[in-house]
């Protein structure tokens, strides 16, 4: 089943925008009606290794369901600025940054959503902001709440997920040493997006991460066409990969932010799509999602990580139902 999307270059539906949010750059979609009226306001957050243009298969169904449709590049990312300091990347920042660009647009209010860093992103923005973010969605991560007690994630990996080994990875500066040029950019996003070799051999293993032995040989993903992969090379060599994988090392200042609302809790709506082939992200992580989250819906979808590309067409009718049903019930609609 086919299902429409946004286009790389010239599709009239997209504008691509920029603001001054807290004193650094931010890149973003903007989708608006063309009848000048929008139902709601939503905010799309993208995760690693992607960028605001990873939502091109639900822009369109949002914009036709009356939304306004807001899809930031995150920090490190794009067409937003890529600090070298990791502590700037914090969930804490990060979701004022993203309140001060709702403030800016005149939405006091969003529906916010989220796929892989940018779902774990979207649960911290609601944590930090109750008072903007009224319905949540997330694709493929599960919500972990803030705890009193930090575990360094080497220890997790050792104790109980071999899973994250390829976040070690990420985070120990290792891959911006050999990933630098953007031909060298196109063949590590190729790894992370299911690209193989001749012989079938993958480029990527969770429990190691990338395989740069393989990466010269890995043939285009089926996920992406050659224009689009392109287009998410050029992106990425805009800042280089350093600041996109600083989101790997902020466990520890995470952490310590978020003791001041221990026990806080995400009451409003929440949607999480689960991806049941996601080898990163096995299907017993969200088991107990419904102890900590209230209102909480959980829809499942038999395909891998990159959810929103490999099955847009199931995604997209979880999201329109949830959507007609639950977060745009008796919405006034707002002129532009």
């Amino acid at each position: 089943m086919s299902v429409d999307k946004i286009r790389v270059e010239g599709d009239p539906r997209i504008q691509h925008k920029s603001a001054t949010v807290n004193g650094r750059n931010y890149g973003y979609l903007l989708s608006q009606p063309e009848s000048g009226t929008y139902r709601a306001t939503i905010f799309l957050l993208h995760g690693f290794p992607d960028i605001s243009f990873g939502w091109r298969y639900q822009i369109p169904l949002f914009l036709n369901m009356g939304l306004r449709v807001v899809a930031p590049d995150c920090l490190g990312y794009g067409r937003t600025d890529a600090p070298d300091d990791y502590t700037e990347y914090s969930h804490k920042r990060g979701a004022n940054d993203i309140k001060e660009l709702a403030a800016q647009l005149g939405a006091s209010k969003i529906i916010l959503g989220g796929h892989d860093w940018g779902a774990a992103f979207a649960y911290r923005v609601a944590l930090w902001h109750p008072d903007l973010v009224t319905h949540l969605f997330t694709v493929c991560v599960p919500y972990a709440p803030p705890k009193e007690g930090f575990i360094p994630l080497e220890e997790i990996v050792q104790k109980s997920a071999p899973n994250f080994m390829y976040q070690v990875q990420f985070a120990s500066g290792e891959v911006e040493k050999v990933i630098k040029t953007k031909s060298e950019i196109k063949q590590f996003l190729l790894s992370l997006y299911g690209g193989c070799t001749p012989e079938r051999e993958f480029g990527f293993d969770v429990t190691k991460g990338v395989l740069f032995d393989k990466l010269p040989r890995l043939l285009p993903s089926r996920l992406l066409s050659e224009a689009e992969t392109e287009y998410y090379a050029t992106e990425f060599a805009r800042h280089g990969m350093h600041g996109p994988l600083n989101w790997y090392r902020t466990r520890k200042v995470n952490h310590d932010d978020e003791l001041a609302i221990l026990g806080r809790k995400i009451e409003i709506p929440v949607l999480f799509i689960q991806a049941l082939r996601d080898g990163a992200l096995p299907p017993h992580l969200g088991k107990s999602m419904s102890k900590t989250l209230p209102n909480l819906a959980i829809e499942r979808v038999d395909t891998a990580h990159w959810a929103l590309w490999g099955k847009p067409a199931e995604v997209n009718a979880i999201l329109k139902n949830w959507l007609q049903n639950v977060a745009l019930q008796a919405k006034p609609s707002v002129k532009l």
